[in-house]
């Protein structure tokens, strides 16, 4: 436990949590308040063991303030993302509200269930501030990055070589191809475009990374290439918004 903490006082960590604050036009996803109201922290949304803490793709982490990343970790209880499961009338004030910092009476006993904290029996007042919708939530922000982690934990790569025989990894999306040439901290990658029913590759520019690991580059490239193929004008926005703060 002292050696993960002490991983968050390297220099790579800092360097890595503020790419993603930057990404994510420094608020909070969650609640979008911004410094100094509240203060920002980044937050990894799974474990991948061997990993150090900024060796993660982006696309896994998103900046939360304290009070939101206390309550993803259940350390404070959420107050959102809750399940009304069942409603059921004691007959009386002979039930107690489960919610943290309540415990009162109840006759009507909401059963909810949460993820993080499993079932909780809460009183009326109680489970509408649980079941209430996080306003504040950029849906459309937390989708793109979780295509972008599904794309990565899934894509299968495998080593080619050019016809000047030159080592290059490769992997297929939607029948399109990304290429990354290069070794460590010197990657670059290439989109290789395949209209349906053509024959032909269209191949676009390689675009060169400095001091940026192969997961980074895997993500800048699927990432470059949902924007070319993307018919969405808010999606393409999107994605060039994303790409410009990470690259």
């Amino acid at each position: 436990m002292k050696q993960k903490r002490k991983s968050y006082y390297n220099p790579d960590w800092h360097k890595f949590a503020k790419t993603v604050r930057i990404r994510d036009g420094n608020k909070c996803l969650k609640c979008h308040r911004q410094e100094p109201i509240v203060s920002l922290q980044v937050h990894h949304k799974i474990y991948k063991p061997g990993l150090k803490p900024w060796e993660y793709p982006l696309s896994d982490c998103i900046t939360l303030c304290k009070g939101c990343h206390a309550r993803e970790h259940g350390i404070v209880e959420p107050d959102s993302g809750w399940i009304l499961v069942s409603i059921e009338d004691l007959g009386d004030l002979i039930g107690t509200c489960e919610r943290k910092g309540c415990g009162n009476d109840i006759r009507y006993e909401h059963v909810t269930y949460h993820p993080k904290c499993g079932y909780r029996s809460v009183g009326s007042t109680c489970v509408e501030h649980l079941t209430r919708e996080d306003q504040f939530k950029s849906k459309e922000v937390i989708k793109l990055f979780n295509k972008i982690s599904d794309f990565l934990s899934k894509a299968f790569w495998e080593r080619r070589l050019t016809r000047k025989e030159k080592g290059y990894i490769c992997t297929t999306h939607a029948h399109h191809q990304i290429r990354i040439y290069g070794k460590r901290n010197y990657y670059s990658f290439q989109i290789v475009l395949k209209r349906k029913g053509e024959k032909w590759f269209d191949f676009q520019n390689i675009i060169n990374t400095r001091n940026t690991n192969l997961e980074r580059v895997k993500e800048l490239g699927y990432i470059a290439l949902k924007g070319l193929i993307s018919s969405d004008k808010e999606e393409k926005d999107l994605l060039r918004e994303v790409y410009r703060r990470i690259k």
